[in-house]
């Protein structure tokens, strides 16, 4: 986290005469600079409203009258060898400054106000009148920002084979999850590599991108590549491989990669729903049936084979994969959950909705969340969430 200090901005002095009425801990008015070039000269202090040319004369009494009227008397009883016009307005708004009590409160605070006074032909004379800072402030600018969370437990397995990134920057952010396969080391190493290529693609390629989509199809075929090429310390292949699923928000929008059967939820509100296709055996089965070339007792005879993946990353000769062509369109509060099929197998999808939904005001903790509602379960899988929540905020 960065914090940011206070940055005091101080405006330049204007030619002309300028006097501060903020008064500082001793109650005491500062003093006034030396005129720069002006003929005439306004002297203001709590008795005298102005005194210009010892002509023009302004009882406090006529404050009441209201600016409107006192302009129309100044206008009537002016000296008409006197260029000055005087903004009485802006006078009025600060005569209760000056009948206040000499004492000042410590912890009273004080912004600057000016006031013009023009004369024809000469330079400004400039007054910095000070005042209560209780002055209606100017709406703050908002700005889209991604909060990002993730957590990875290795369950009841031996080892943990999923591999996990989550990162955002002014506005944008990147989430990956991995879930490699292959036994002993194969399924770590596969899934840290294909993790690695596409991160490291990203940050490689994003000033220059124009086309999402088509990068994550080409760094998907070249992860698939990579993984598919590992070998054993003995140099032998280690026919091992991964799960992706990627997602990038960037400009209010939500692109995906996926191949495998790891999920990509999106939350909005109370609902929950996936956005991504598994690519496995029930695919196809499901497909099959559908178009009627096998019956529901052949479906059945099949279904003990339906969590088989058809596509992962070190394949080989990847061809499916699920990418989004357009931009899915966010609004402020939605959340983007990307996890390994350790969650959603042990977990229900109203499950998953009401823990984040619990822990919306921090999203590392929702994602720690997650993976403790299934520790301690009996063949446990690894399993491994991102979590990136979009919101409007303050900008500093």
């Amino acid at each position: 986290m960065i914090s940011v200090l206070p940055v005091i901005w101080h405006q330049p002095k204007r030619d002309g005469e300028t006097f501060l009425f903020g008064r500082k801990k001793t109650g005491k008015t500062p003093k006034a600079e030396k005129s720069i070039n002006t003929e005439k000269t306004v002297e203001i202090d709590k008795n005298k409203i102005a005194k210009i040319d010892k002509k023009d004369k302004i009882d406090k009494s006529v404050k009441k009258e209201g600016s409107e009227k006192l302009n129309k008397r100044y206008q009537k009883n002016k000296d008409p060898d006197s260029d000055l016009q005087l903004d009485y307005q802006s006078l009025d708004k600060n005569l209760d400054l000056l009948d206040q009590s000499d004492e000042i409160s410590d912890s009273s605070f004080y912004e600057l106000e000016t006031v013009t006074l023009e004369l024809p032909g000469k330079e400004d004379v400039t007054k910095d009148l000070g005042r209560q800072k209780n002055a209606a402030r100017s709406p703050q600018k908002k700005r889209w920002r991604v909060k990002v969370g993730t957590s990875s437990v290795i369950g009841s397995r031996k080892s943990q084979q999923d591999s996990v990134f989550g990162y955002e920057s002014k506005g944008w952010a990147l989430g990956i999850v991995c879930d490699g396969m292959g036994g002993l080391c194969g399924g770590d190493v596969a899934s840290r590599v294909a993790l690695q290529s596409v991160a490291d693609a990203w940050f490689e390629k994003k000033d220059s991108m124009r086309n999402i989509p088509d990068f994550f199809r080409r760094e998907a075929v070249l992860a698939d590549q990579k993984v598919y090429g590992q070998t054993s310390p003995e140099g032998e292949r280690l026919n091992a491989g991964t799960t992706i699923v990627a997602a990038l928000i960037q400009e209010k929008g939500l692109y995906w990669l996926s191949v495998g059967d790891s999920k990509l939820y999106f939350i909005r509100g109370k609902e929950i729903v996936s956005l991504n296709v598994e690519h496995n055996y029930r695919l196809e089965l499901n497909e099959r049936l559908r178009q009627g070339k096998m019956t529901a007792k052949e479906y059945a005879a099949e279904e003990y084979r339906a969590e088989a993946l058809t596509s992962y990353l070190g394949i080989g000769e990847l061809t499916k994969m699920d990418i989004n062509q357009k931009a899915y369109s966010l609004k402020d509060g939605d959340i983007v959950l990307l996890t390994s099929d350790g969650l959603y197998r042990s977990l229900l999808e109203e499950e998953i909705l009401s823990i984040v939904n619990a822990n919306r005001h921090d999203m590392q903790q929702a994602a720690d969340a997650l993976t403790a509602a299934v520790k301690g379960r009996k063949k446990q899988d690894n399993t491994s969430v991102v979590i990136l929540h979009y919101i409007m905020e303050n900008a500093l």
